[in-house]
């Protein structure tokens, strides 16, 4: 039986907007060293792993879509979930990193959140699209 359309795809404009709001986020961290953004960001992607509840950069990002009147675009959700599980275990890593006032190490793990965000919020290119294609897609043949 298939899975409902509406539970495989997500709005690619809203991904977007939240990637962007990631990259500024985890810049400013960077920049101030204030943990509680880290924390902030272990949060929403952990909601956005484990959840249905609308994280706070995901309401923010439906708000800013709905403002401007983006036409939303369906894409398939499954890749775009497993990128955001790598997020949350970026976020994760940079916010133990951060605690533990390990800075190059944090500033190592958030480049690399920053520059897989920035990818998608301004490329739109998935790198965790890309790992999910090349190692879960060709064990998930459903």
């Amino acid at each position: 039986m298939k899975k409902n359309t509406r539970e495989n795809h997500v709005n690619e404009k809203i991904v977007r907007i939240v990637a962007a709001q990631v990259v500024l986020f985890t810049i400013l961290l960077l920049l101030t060293n204030w943990k509680i953004l880290a924390l902030f960001l272990v949060v929403d992607f952990t909601l956005r792993v484990f959840t249905k509840t609308p994280s706070l950069l995901v309401l923010n990002a439906k708000g800013i879509s709905k403002s401007f009147k983006l036409i939303p675009k369906p894409i398939f959700a499954p890749p775009k979930r497993f990128a955001t599980t790598l997020g949350l275990l970026i976020s994760i890593l940079m916010a133990l990193f951060m605690y533990f006032d390990l800075t190059t190490g944090a500033y190592a793990v958030g480049g690399i959140l920053i520059l897989f965000a920035a990818m998608e919020a301004f490329l739109n290119i998935c790198i965790g699209c890309y790992i999910y294609n090349w190692i879960i897609a060709p064990f998930n043949k459903n």
